[in-house]
């Protein structure tokens, strides 16, 4: 009886032990696919008379394929003018972005080469995945790189009347300890298949946080290696109702162009963003730029499903098709239209 009263006290603990041996080997095995994400954007001064400075972010990412293909959050590198990976080893090599998908907060980088050596994640199938399942993420919270942060599923959400290009999106909330610059980064379940993408952390107050969520892996999976995309570069802000007639727009709605990524079909498009900021009631903005006011025929308006629409006539476009695209630039509306390539 003695016995197995102790063996009773003892296995907690023992299990308590193996799980811990268990996620160390596997934390061990699928760390060097994890990449902190480098980005550089260029930002204008704020009274738009001092030169341009460059802002550096810092986000996280992993490998998915032995070609050179990751996948980090869409708000880590929409916006970046320069973009650069860092493996465990602190080579770093550049990236572009190949597709993303705003509104799931997740986009597929290219990298320019692979190191030798540097395993592949898996994705795994999330919606095996069970609430209450150990997992964990690796990522660079305020720069600290390679990260370890131990949690567990805490609930399946599905944001009602949201759409990524016709696919519903689906977040996992998530009880583990995250912060700035795991964004993007790769959590896992105990057999080291990625889950989900880090994307972000509901703030209930001022220095207070929320729960954090992941964009699950069968998402990214869709939007990311099932579709193809059409990634614009371009920040913009809806403005609509009194705000749009300040702006003396001849239209009920627009969308003023807050900045344009190097190399995007933005860019291409020759689109000018904005160089003065300035606050409208809480909302701070920069003036002066382009206002987004018809795409592809199609005239801006604050409506979801016409933004879906938008989206799914965008990824539609092959190489040799024209994006043609109307601002309004200096008081005139004008039209301007790019050639899609590969």
């Amino acid at each position: 009886m003695k016995f197995r009263w102790i063996m009773m006290l003892l296995f907690p603990a023992l299990i308590s032990m193996a799980q811990a041996q268990e996620l160390r080997e596997v934390f061990r095995r699928v760390n060097p696919s994890v990449i902190v994400v480098h980005t550089q954007q260029r930002v204008l001064a704020r009274n738009g008379t001092e030169p341009a400075e460059n802002l550096e972010s810092i986000g996280s990412g992993v490998l998915i394929s032995e070609n050179g293909k990751a996948l980090t959050a869409a708000h880590v590198v929409q916006s970046a003018d320069k973009i650069e990976v860092e493996f465990i080893s602190g080579e770093r090599v550049s990236a572009r972005v190949l597709t993303a998908a705003p509104f799931a907060d997740v986009a597929m980088l290219q990298l320019e080469r692979v190191p030798a050596g540097i395993p592949v994640a898996r994705l795994a199938d999330s919606g095996q995945v069970e609430i209450g399942d150990m997992i964990f993420a690796i990522g660079a919270p305020y720069g600290a790189k390679h990260s370890l942060a131990v949690g567990w599923l805490s609930a399946r959400r599905t944001t009602e009347n949201v759409f990524e290009n016709l696919t519903a999106l689906e977040l996992f909330q998530v009880d583990m300890t995250l912060y700035e610059g795991n964004s993007g980064g790769p959590i896992f379940d105990l057999k080291g298949e990625v889950i989900g993408l880090v994307s972000h952390a509901l703030a209930k107050q001022e220095g207070e946080k929320g729960p954090n969520f992941a964009v699950t892996a069968n998402v990214a999976r869709r939007l990311m290696l099932e579709e193809k995309r059409i990634w614009m570069g371009v920040e913009a802000l809806m403005i609509e109702g009194p705000l749009a007639a300040s702006f003396n727009l001849p239209h009920p709605a627009g969308l003023l162009v807050q900045s344009v990524a190097e190399g995007s079909l933005g860019k291409r498009l020759g689109l000018h963003e904005g160089k003065l900021s300035i606050s409208v009631g809480e909302q701070q903005m920069l003036i002066g730029g382009d206002v987004i006011t018809e795409i592809l025929g199609q005239p801006v308006r604050p409506s979801a499903a016409i933004f879906e629409g938008l989206q799914r006539r965008l990824d539609q476009l092959r190489a040799g098709d024209t994006l043609n695209v109307k601002v309004i630039r200096g008081g005139r509306e004008i039209e301007l239209s790019t050639r899609i390539t590969d």
